[in-house]
């Protein structure tokens, strides 16, 4: 449950102590509403300009997370990152600050000094493929690791279907698990762990506008779209 009270074209959304104790023993939260329904409707169009114009594409920015680089076939998970960089409006949005003010009180942090960085990933319709199960800080650095959680805000109706966040809870008081290549290419920016037991994972279906919350060494999967609408997925990092 998340309080939230829609006034005009606001919504204060807060977390309560009981969920921020939940974060830190699992790892992630699920909350009903981060944003309202007007701005949903407004990112959808900003979203969908987005993977339409492909922006910062020569600079490395815009690629298919589960398909080699350059590929000429269809997307199978494309991604932008940044999508700030073109639409800066993006960091004045209810979702923005109510994603830093959560983010900075589940990680016990003043807002003030929260940092956030964002990319959006699409899951197309039928087809979309699944993001398979990994831990966002076997990406980085282990010399460069942050306090860090990811919001993953859902434009559409994200079920199991579609591609919803699934966790598995307490992964992230565990070491960072060994992790390869999708399909063992290096040519493929995506990773997947095969050191995971599916069969302990919460799935987080989120109606549009919904979030989850997840720590940085969190296990997490979502499953490819086999629906006929595609899947629309906004994340901010905040660390």
């Amino acid at each position: 449950k998340v309080t939230g009270e829609a006034i005009e074209n606001t919504l204060q959304v807060e977390v309560t102590q009981e969920q921020i104790d939940a974060f830190r023993d699992d790892g992630f939260l699920c909350i009903e509403r981060i944003t309202n329904d007007d701005e949903i409707r407004r990112l959808r169009l900003v979203y969908d300009q987005i993977f339409a114009d492909r922006p910062g594409e020569e600079r490395g920015l815009f690629y298919d997370l589960a398909a080699p680089r350059g590929h000429d076939g269809r997307e199978l998970l494309p991604q932008v990152l940044g999508p700030d960089l073109t639409f800066p409006e993006l960091r004045e949005t209810l979702h923005y600050r109510n994603a830093k003010r959560l983010a900075a009180a589940l990680m016990g942090l003043n807002a003030n000094t929260v940092t956030l960085g964002g990319h959006m990933i699409l899951k197309p319709a039928r087809y979309g493929s699944e993001t398979p199960w990994h831990q966002d800080e076997a990406y980085w650095n282990p010399a460069e690791m942050l306090n860090s959680l990811s919001v993953w805000m859902s434009l559409d109706e994200a079920t199991i279907e579609s591609g919803c966040m699934q966790f598995i809870p307490g992964s992230h008081r565990g070491d960072i698990r060994e992790h390869r290549h999708i399909d063992n290419n290096p040519l493929v920016h995506g990773l997947v762990t095969d050191d995971v037991d599916p069969s302990a994972a919460v799935t987080c279906p989120v109606a549009p506008g919904g979030a989850t919350f997840h720590h940085s060494g969190t296990l997490h999967y979502t499953g490819p779209n086999t629906t006929e609408n595609a899947r629309r997925a906004y994340v901010l990092v905040c660390s």
